[in-house]
C-alpha cells in the first residue's frame, strides 16, 4: 500500500509541476517513472509482491504517463510499448516460478526492448528515404511540362517489377490503366490518359 502511496505522489507531483507551468521537461518525467519502477521491482525482489504484478504495475504506469496531456513529454504507449511489456510479464512469470534467474530476466528483457528500438530507427529510416524519394518524385513532376491539355487523371494503385520492367498500374475514374518504367525507375504518382 506504502509504493501505491508513494507512486501516486510521484504522479501528482509531476501535474502540480506541469500545472504551475513550470516547464517540466521529459528526464523529469522520466526520473519520476524510473524511481516509481525500481521501487517496484524492489518491492518484487524482497517478495512483497509477484514479479507479474510489479511488470503488470509498471506497464499500467507507463500507460497513465503517455495519456497525460498535461505532462511535457514525447512518451507514447503504441503497439512496440505493448509487445514490450507483454514480452516481461511474461518473463516474470517465468521468474515468479523460478525457471530463470533475475539476471536472466534482466538481460532478455533489455535484449528486447533494444530489438524494438532498432527496429524501429530502421523503420524510421526507410521512410524517410520512401519520404525522400516522393518529394524528389513530385518534384521531378512539377518540373516537367505538360504534354497534354486534358485527358483524365489517374491515380497509382499499385506496381510489380517483372525483369528490367517496372509495371504501374493507375486507376482512371474506374478503369485500369497500365504504365511500364525501366526496373529502377519510380512510377510516376499520377498520368493522364
Amino acid at each position: 500500500m506504502k509504493i501505491r502511496i508513494l507512486t501516486l505522489c510521484l504522479v501528482l507531483s509531476l501535474s502540480a509541476c506541469a500545472g504551475l507551468g513550470l516547464g517540466l521537461d521529459n528526464r523529469r518525467v522520466q526520473y519520476a517513472f524510473d524511481t516509481a519502477k525500481a521501487m517496484k521491482e524492489r518491492r518484487a525482489a524482497e517478495g512483497k509482491t509477484t514479479w507479474v504484478q510489479a511488470a503488470k504495475e509498471i506497464r499500467d504506469m507507463d500507460k497513465y504517463v503517455a495519456n497525460r496531456t498535461d505532462l511535457d513529454t514525447n512518451w507514447k504507449y503504441d503497439a512496440d510499448d505493448e509487445e514490450y511489456h507483454a514480452y516481461c510479464i511474461a518473463l516474470a512469470e517465468r521468474l515468479d516460478r523460478k525457471e530463470i534467474s533475475f539476471a536472466e530476466f534482466d538481460a532478455a528483457r533489455q535484449q528486447r526492448f533494444n530489438a524494438i528500438r532498432s527496429r524501429r530507427q530502421s523503420l524510421n529510416a526507410q521512410q524517410q528515404i520512401i519520404d525522400n524519394m516522393a518529394l524528389q518524385q513530385i518534384t521531378n513532376t512539377a518540373s516537367r511540362p505538360s504534354i497534354s491539355s486534358g485527358g483524365t487523371t489517374c491515380f497509382k494503385q499499385r506496381e510489380w517489377t517483372s525483369g528490367l520492367n517496372k509495371n504501374c498500374v493507375y486507376d482512371c475514374l474506374g478503369s485500369e490503366a497500365v504504365q511500364t518504367v525501366g526496373a529502377a525507375e519510380l512510377c510516376p504518382l499520377t498520368i493522364s490518359r
